[in-house]
């Protein structure tokens, strides 16, 4: 019986790439959402107008500073043949040159099976859903807990008898407090929570 390859998609901002501004993600989140409420019945992420709205979103993913440590296992794991990696970013459209330089840097091409970038500004949770969908994916690496929470639903068991997915939380500090259970400190845990004894039939 040989291991099944598993088709694994993976965030860019806060998990292929550090940023130390991820513990400031509940605030971030609340700045995020066209609607602040408490309980709300969507999820709705702020799409920045042209012109300040989207000099600051700039800004604010200037502080992805680095390649995130662990990404060099992704590298291995696809020679292995263990995985089909799949970059898939909810970026808006307007910062497509800032990703096009983190795509040559990292070898974006060559590492992963396919690169997606919400350049169409969908919201980035519907985005994420649907190409989790159209790749079939196993498992999908987010930091977002929001996105965590929607995607989780979406693509758990009890929902999705013949196909789930798992979603995987690449977490920070200042979310000591909630539970989840696929929960990561960082990329090389979380790659970690990949189940890799999958069998093919």
């Amino acid at each position: 019986m040989k291991n099944k390859t598993i088709k694994v998609g993976f965030d860019l901002d806060g998990v292929l790439l550090y940023n130390p501004a991820r513990i400031l993600r509940p605030i971030i989140s609340l700045m995020k959402k066209k609607k602040v409420i408490l309980h709300r019945d969507q999820l709705e992420f702020y799409v920045p107008e042209p012109g300040l709205g989207q000099f600051f979103w700039e800004l604010l993913h200037k502080s992805s500073v680095w390649m995130a440590p662990g990404f060099e296992q992704i590298e291995e794991l696809k020679r292995q043949k263990l995985i089909e990696p799949y970059l898939i970013t909810g970026r808006f459209g307007h910062l497509q040159k800032d990703y096009l330089k983190w795509k040559e840097k990292m070898r974006a091409d060559q590492l992963f099976v396919k690169s997606f970038m919400n350049d169409n500004d969908e919201q980035p949770h519907l985005f994420k859903e649907r190409l989790i969908k159209e790749l079939e994916l196993d498992v999908f690496i987010e930091d977002n807990w929001d996105i965590v929470q929607y995607l989780d639903q979406r693509f758990s068991r009890s929902i999705n008898q013949k196909k789930s997915v798992k979603i995987i939380w690449l977490s920070n500090v200042m979310d000591f407090k909630i539970n989840y259970h696929a929960k990561a400190n960082s990329l090389k845990q979380a790659i970690s929570l990949i189940n890799f004894k999958q069998d093919k039939p």
